[in-house]
């Protein structure tokens, strides 16, 4: 089953398991995420999402300014299907953190393009002439305490695309079974 994940705003994680769901109900026995040429979102549903998808343990680490950290858990329950997780260079923030915690439990392989490599949240403060302006005021840390600012996710499964077809991925017109980065999780998922 194929989910796209176009960004982690309001609602992602409920459509998402919806998504999810409707697919295994339909048979599908493994899934791949696509998270290429997502900006990312609210941490809040990337948590959540997180939570459904992975076993106990740390989902994501925040330390502010003051050097003060939390850290967000997962429960017992998790989804044990195989998983892979599709990302490039205009993978940013929440989508780098979804693959990351996906990859470091395991849970997924991650195939397309190194990443951005984001790990700064922001606040956004509303000014009295309607603007608005965000500052960075603390970084966000994958499950295992990496920061992946300046560095990204480097995909367990390279495959680079050219620029026309870079181009329909992004514009969202390139047929999942003539993606080449779809169809090497495909492969990389049989037998799982």
């Amino acid at each position: 089953g194929l989910v796209r994940i176009v960004n982690f705003d309001a609602r992602c994680y409920s459509e998402s398991v919806a998504a999810i769901e409707q697919l295994l109900e339909q048979g599908a026995t493994a899934l791949v995420f696509d998270v290429r040429n997502n900006p990312g979102g609210y941490k809040t549903e990337l948590v959540k999402l997180l939570d459904y998808l992975l076993p106990e343990g740390d989902l994501f680490l925040s330390e502010n300014y003051k050097g003060e950290t939390s850290v967000d858990r997962s429960d017992a329950k998790y989804l044990d299907v195989p998983m892979a997780v599709l990302v490039n260079g205009r993978s940013y923030s929440a989508a780098e953190f979804f693959a990351a915690a996906l990859s470091e439990y395991e849970a997924a392989i991650t195939i397309g393009q190194q990443t951005t490599g984001k790990g700064y949240f922001q606040n956004t403060f509303l000014l009295s002439d309607g603007s608005a302006v965000a500052i960075s005021t603390g970084r966000y840390k994958t499950p295992k305490g990496v920061s992946l600012e300046g560095v990204g996710i480097t995909p367990d499964v390279v495959v680079t695309v050219d620029e026309i077809t870079d181009y329909y991925i992004y514009a969202g017109t390139l047929p999942a079974m003539e993606d080449p980065q779809i169809l090497a999780a495909i492969d990389a998922l049989k037998g799982k």
